[in-house]
């Protein structure tokens, strides 16, 4: 992984902003907080907010357009929670995960274009508030999705077949 992550790190063009940093920022009644991996700064000076992954899965591109982990990075370093780093009023250039676990030979970078280029502009934002909102109504609806395979309350959810649904 180190080895991945040293390539990685030195066929980056962009410019390293900031390493394992902490912010927060409100959308509407959410509050996003957190700490990102990268911050890195590209020729025309937007940011991409960069996290690595030391997994051996990787999303896949149609997965991408839409990652909300990715779309939420973006959408908190508009909204200043990095402005220590990036200033008041920073462009995003996108965002990516960086794949750098697995027996892969290099690094894959799996980048998510910037909101501002993207056809739905909005989605990340929208999907911000509309969480938010969901989180703080009295009832939650559950989706069956991919994540379930993984889910560790899946023999109680209302959603699967095996689910306690009282």
């Amino acid at each position: 992984m180190l080895r991945r992550y040293v390539g990685y790190r030195d066929s980056n063009a962009r410019q390293l902003v900031a390493v394992e940093i902490s912010g927060r920022a409100d959308v509407g009644r959410a509050r996003l907080s957190g700490q990102v991996d990268r911050i890195e700064r590209d020729a025309d000076g937007g940011f991409v907010v960069i996290d690595l992954k030391t997994g051996a899965s990787a999303p896949s591109k149609v997965d991408l357009l839409r990652h909300p982990q990715l779309g939420a990075y973006q959408v908190a370093l508009e909204h200043g929670a990095f402005r220590d780093e990036t200033g008041a009023e920073p462009m995003s250039a996108g965002s990516a995960l960086v794949q750098i676990g697995g027996t892969r030979i290099k690094a894959l970078s799996q980048p998510q274009v910037a909101l501002s280029m993207d056809d739905e502009p909005d989605w990340a934002e929208n999907l911000v508030r509309d969480t938010a909102d969901g989180m703080a109504g009295d009832r939650f609806l559950a989706k069956v999705g991919s994540h379930c395979n993984t889910c560790p309350v899946r023999l109680a959810c209302p959603a699967q077949p095996e689910g306690d649904r009282e």
